[in-house]
């Protein structure tokens, strides 16, 4: 499903990015990537740059950890900083 909607989002192509800055990614074991639904507004921006489908966006999103690889894309395009790590 989201690479159907990726193909058809309005906001265009997502560049490439590099992602998977080290400065960014968890240095503690047991961080996971989490949603802050307070800031989550549901733009779908974080699953147009995800490219393991480890997302989905009903209303807010939601993060699917066995799918997430930790590229950081879906941290990099959020305008409202809801991913978090935690």
């Amino acid at each position: 499903m989201a690479e159907a909607f990726r193909d058809r989002a309005t906001p265009g192509a997502v560049p490439v990015l590099s992602s998977g800055i080290s400065h960014d990614r968890p240095i503690t074991d047991a961080m996971e990537l989490g949603v802050i639904d307070d800031l989550c507004v549901g733009c779908s921006y974080c699953l147009m740059a995800c490219k393991d489908d480890a997302l989905v966006v009903e209303g807010l999103c939601e993060v699917i950890l066995e799918n997430c690889t930790d590229c950081l894309r879906c941290l990099l395009w959020c305008p409202t900083g809801a991913l978090v790590y935690t």
